[in-house]
């Protein structure tokens, strides 16, 4: 019974989502959830988080890797993936920009409002 509570718990708490347009993560102060995105790393194409971020200091994002593709194959897509926890109240954007590291402009932005709340 303990084993069924700790798992059942460990799900209310943790949330995995796959970007779609308008995303909102609704997280609890102690929260967290896995953020991913597709990427083609083999053409230089990644993600990475743009300063027009908004209030991440409610939050804590670390990368949590990549998970598919084949590294040899050009064009192979992997997925990136990032670990976002909630420290306290309140309403923050995260930007993600995709690009090559040495071009001026990303390709493509998205956008997701993560809003933590007790």
């Amino acid at each position: 019974m303990k084993r069924l509570l700790s798992r059942l718990l460990l799900l209310s708490v943790f949330v995995a989502f796959s970007a779609q347009a308008g995303d909102v993560i609704r997280l609890a102060p102690g929260g967290s959830a896995i953020f991913s995105l597709q990427e083609n790393m083999t053409t230089g194409y990644s993600w990475r988080i743009d300063p027009a971020s908004r209030d991440l200091d409610i939050l804590s994002i670390s990368e949590g890797g990549r998970s598919g593709g084949r590294r040899r194959m050009v064009g192979s897509p992997s997925v990136r993936h990032w670990k976002i926890r909630a420290l306290k109240p309140g309403h923050a954007e995260i930007v993600f920009a995709y690009q090559r590291p040495w071009e001026p402009a990303p390709v493509k932005t998205r956008s997701v409002e993560v809003e933590v709340a007790p």
